[in-house]
């Protein structure tokens, strides 16, 4: 296709982009005492083309001439038919003995000055960009608003949280185009990988896996882009959570071990080994399983101050009841697994160690002020609880323990509430079949067909 001298010219002169020509354009038409004449982008993608037939009004002619210096009958001639070519050309070089040398340009003075003046404009829109900031209240309010989330985030249903985290992650990202301060785009994109972990975490919950991991990636991306090492460990151990949760167990240690080449310590390094126990315990491996709980307890113990995410509190607040919940969670995916491979001996003390870890989760999950008690988080430790009374033949205090999980309102019945109860129901498929067994296996299955996560349909 044929190139115009019109858009060789433009683009010599840095008024190729629209945004660039319009202002051009527009300043050289009230030059010329044109104040409303102005030219809309797809007039110009067609003036670029090569392919309009005649020329623009007389109007739009004149304006050209007097940004270019040149007659718009040869602005809109192909290029190649210009005997001298355009004036801003490059000039081809001349080899003399010592140096290369420039031959001698012969530049008009009025498209001299045209372009010097196009340079100076660029120039002070330029500066205005590198300048643009965001209003200290604008920040505060996107810091408060993903803050408010994360601390409210296990007190809800993320039914209808889902909806204000995606759309506070996409003003998040959207305020990273209206700003080049470096201080702001390092916080904009650790609010942007805050806020990416919370819809990993509600993927989970909504049984939504593969899209967790999305979000899970995507957290430590903006995290490794300015070098925070927390919210990057934290974001692995989402991918590995999404992944034994998507049953890729594989997968998940293989994540762990990234998050370990980031050396956490004190809770951060808690987090991490408690998430392997989780991943080691879907692959059955017994004594890794153990290990990382061990290693779990000792870095807890070792902890001398929380980084800023503990600061955030709320889901970033890696706290006992979790950790003790995290354990029990592992043992139980043994003993599932295993427990036939095992001796009375072991399965006794294994299912014993889950009711220790579960009874101290429990008893500091309901210590906390009504305010900040999560039903969520206490329906999975009692689902627990009762899966290994449930091991050990004691049906009485297993029902007893289900009753409030029971009364769980349809919103919170979420993903990982309801994969604990197939688990529990699995154990009183291998119970003697009395009728209290059956009972509480038919309330349990009304209870599961009546989750609003779980009545969601693929891909919604």
């Amino acid at each position: 296709m044929d190139v115009t001298v019109l858009k060789q010219l433009a683009q010599a002169r840095g008024l190729l982009q629209y945004r660039h020509f319009s202002r051009a354009y527009e300043a050289a038409a009230r030059e010329l005492g044109y104040h409303d004449l102005a030219i809309g982008e797809r007039q110009w993608e067609r003036w670029l083309s090569a392919k309009l037939k005649g020329l623009p009004y007389p109007k739009a002619c004149e304006v050209l001439e007097h940004i270019f210096g040149w007659p718009a009958t040869e602005l809109f001639s192909p290029a190649s038919s210009t005997t001298d070519g355009p004036d801003v050309e490059p000039s081809p070089m001349v080899l003399t003995p010592n140096r290369l040398v420039d031959q001698p340009v012969n530049v008009q003075p009025r498209g001299m000055y045209e372009m010097m003046k196009d340079a100076a404009s660029q120039s002070r829109d330029a500066a205005g960009d590198a300048e643009r900031e965001l209003g200290q209240a604008a920040m505060e309010q996107l810091q408060d608003d993903v803050v408010h989330l994360a601390r409210t985030y296990l007190l809800r249903s993320p039914i209808g949280l889902f909806p204000e985290l995606a759309a506070v992650r996409d003003r998040v990202v959207a305020k990273m185009q209206e700003t080049r301060k470096p201080t702001q785009l390092s916080e904009l994109n650790f609010l942007a990988g805050v806020s990416s972990t919370l819809l990993a975490e509600a993927c989970i919950d909504l049984g939504e896996t593969k899209m967790a991991i999305d979000h899970a990636r995507a957290a430590w991306s903006y995290a490794n882009s300015i070098d925070h090492v927390p919210l990057a460990v934290w974001a692995r151990g989402m991918m590995a959570t999404s992944a034994y949760w998507a049953n890729q167990p594989r997968d998940a240690v293989a994540v762990i071990s990234r998050a370990e080449q980031h050396r956490p310590v004190g809770i951060a390094a808690a987090r991490v080994h408690s998430i392997a126990a989780r991943a080691w315990s879907h692959m059955g491996d017994t004594d890794r399983t153990v290990g990382s709980i061990h290693a779990a307890m000792d870095a807890r113990a070792a902890e001398q101050g929380g980084d800023e995410l503990q600061g955030i509190g709320g889901v970033f607040d890696w706290d006992p009841v979790r950790e003790q919940r995290c354990f029990s969670s592992a043992l139980l995916q043994l003993l599932q697994l295993r427990g036939h491979e095992f001796e009375p001996a072991a399965v006794r003390r294994f299912t014993g160690e889950v009711l220790a870890y579960t009874r101290k989760a429990l008893e500091d999950a309901q210590a906390l002020p009504v305010g900040e008690r999560s039903a969520m988080i206490e329906a999975t430790i009692e689902i627990e609880m009762a899966t290994a009374f449930v091991i050990l033949g004691d049906l009485p205090n297993a029902s007893q323990t289900l009753a409030e999980v029971l009364e769980l309102p349809s919103d919170l019945r979420t993903f990982p509430v309801v994969h604990r109860l197939h688990g529990l129901q699995a154990q009183l498929a291998i119970a003697q079949q009395e009728r209290a067994v059956r009972e509480l296996s038919d309330d349990l299955t009304s209870f599961i067909h009546g989750s609003t996560v779980r009545a969601l349909p693929p891909g919604s």
